[in-house]
């Protein structure tokens, strides 16, 4: 809806080549990789005269691609440049002409098609800096504006998922479906969509099933698909990284979370989790570079310090230049070149919610505005880190279903989703009883069986709603995976 906009306004297609001034940073990452992947321009930024002037001569001039480039600054361009090109500039006074502009450059914009859906909804002016704030805060939020876009995102994510035959597919329906709750969960708003649910975390399922296990070989250059290759990813990029792991937060989490992120500019990537999404099993493989299979002690965290530093010294870092903490209270020395964070809030949020969904939402939202998460990513960029934040799995509500009895010896652990049973007892009893899916044991070692649970339940005392994780929902499995670009001072 809003890119049909964009491609209509700007010859998206059209042209073959393209020069946009975008001050205001509109075309994000998800249309960059449209324009890339379905419209097959290179895209070039253009940060510098003589740096480009050298990519022009050597590769522009030369070939018949389709180039789009993206200026975000008033830099001087050559005129035999411009001439190449069809130039366009695109910002918010100049889209969204009913709104007062300063406000929308320095307010967090939750979604451009929700803001683009309001917009045309709207029939007056309101270009004051305290009307442009009330709407964007309320108004937006109303339920004519909330249905259509429910509605566009339903579709989108349908259609999605009616192509939805590689991983990159279901990781951009996982920021779809987080978008979809969020909102549902921002205003309480109801909506009769059981069916839709359970058909699309049936299909996630399968897709797990059917191509999980192909994930690991997947490159971790641009992005780190499984959780595994986190720390590949970052030393590809970074000499001097700063991890920041919140255990438990999912997509919507951090949806919530970024309202609050004042000043902060930041990329925004997907990832799986290790299934089954237990935090000992998938963040341990994630400060390893192992996969669950391969570590000695998978189901607990005593190791996760030590094979945090053994990555690290791998990576040719010393012993005294890294750094493994737990909390926001931490000093950093001037040797310090890598750091890892370990924030437990959200986990026990989700451990002791009482509220479901709706608990999450407010709880949450009070954690992001204390301000601590805001104030640790300063301290590490303004230390000259380059800060990344992920996640080991997310969560979701759930009903409980009763409690297994008889089942052999079981793997504690903290998840009600999942039972990992070594000695295996009558297995198939516990799976007729707690209407339990035995999960392959991809990635895992191999003398234990994964008995998991629909998405929609959990154990425990029967007709509870309860938060919890170690399955295989799309709330759980598709996490955030975020580098923080910018922060104003």
């Amino acid at each position: 809806m809003f890119f049909e906009h964009l491609k209509a306004e700007l010859g998206l297609g059209i042209h073959e080549r393209i020069m946009i001034y975008d001050k205001n940073k509109i075309i994000n990452q998800e249309h960059i990789s449209l324009l890339r992947d379905k419209y097959k321009y290179n895209i070039v930024y253009y940060r510098d005269v003589e740096e480009f002037r050298y990519i022009f001569e050597t590769q522009i001039k030369k070939n018949k691609d389709r180039y789009l480039v993206l200026l975000y600054s008033d830099i001087y361009i050559p005129y035999d440049v411009r001439q190449e090109f069809n130039f366009m500039e695109i910002s918010y006074g100049n889209i969204f002409y009913k709104l007062n502009s300063y406000v929308l450059n320095n307010h967090p914009i939750f979604d451009m098609e929700l803001l683009y859906i309001s917009h045309e909804n709207l029939y007056r002016d309101i270009s004051s800096e305290k009307e442009t704030e009330k709407f964007l805060e309320e108004e937006m939020y109303s339920d004519e504006n909330v249905s259509e876009y429910m509605k566009y995102l339903k579709e989108e994510i349908e259609k999605e998922i009616s192509e939805a035959d590689n991983y990159s597919r279901w990781l951009k329906i996982g920021t779809l479906f987080a978008k979809y709750e969020y909102v549902k969960h921002k205003i309480s708003y109801f909506i009769d969509d059981y069916e839709f649910i359970n058909d699309l975390q049936t299909k996630f399922r399968d897709f797990i099933f059917d191509n999980y296990k192909s994930l690991s070989s997947v490159s971790a250059y641009n992005a780190p698909v499984l959780l595994n290759r986190v720390l590949d990813h970052i030393f590809i990029h970074s000499t001097k990284p700063a991890l920041i792991v919140m255990d438990g937060m999912s997509i919507e989490d951090w949806l919530i979370i970024s309202e609050d992120l004042k000043g902060v500019s930041y990329g925004f990537n997907t990832s799986f989790a290790i299934i089954p999404t237990i935090t000992a099993i998938s963040r341990q493989s994630m400060l390893s570079g192992e996969l669950p299979a391969l570590l000695k002690s998978p189901f607990n965290l005593n190791n996760e310090k030590t094979l945090f530093f053994d990555k690290c010294i791998e990576n040719n870092y010393k012993d005294y230049e890294i750094k493994y903490y737990r909390g926001y209270d931490f000093q950093i020395d001037t040797r310090d070149k890598c750091i890892c964070v370990i924030i437990n809030d959200i986990d026990d949020l989700i451990h002791s919610q009482k509220q479901g969904n709706a608990g999450m939402y407010r709880d949450v939202q009070l954690l992001s505005k204390s301000g601590k998460l805001l104030n640790m990513i300063k301290k590490l960029y303004n230390e000259g880190f380059d800060v990344f934040i992920t996640s080991d799995h997310g969560h979701k509500e759930c009903v409980t279903i009763g409690t297994p009895k008889g089942a052999g010896v079981e793997v504690q652990t903290k998840s009600k989703r999942t039972l990992v049973l070594k000695e295996f007892g009558d297995y198939h009893r516990l799976m007729e009883e707690l209407n339990l899916f035995e999960y392959s044991s991809f990635y895992l070692p191999k003398d234990y069986r994964y008995l998991i649970c629909q998405h929609d339940e959990a154990m425990g005392i029967k007709g509870e709603k309860i938060v919890s994780h170690g399955g295989t929902s799309l709330q759980e499995v598709i996490v955030p995976f975020i580098k923080i670009k910018g922060v104003e001072a």
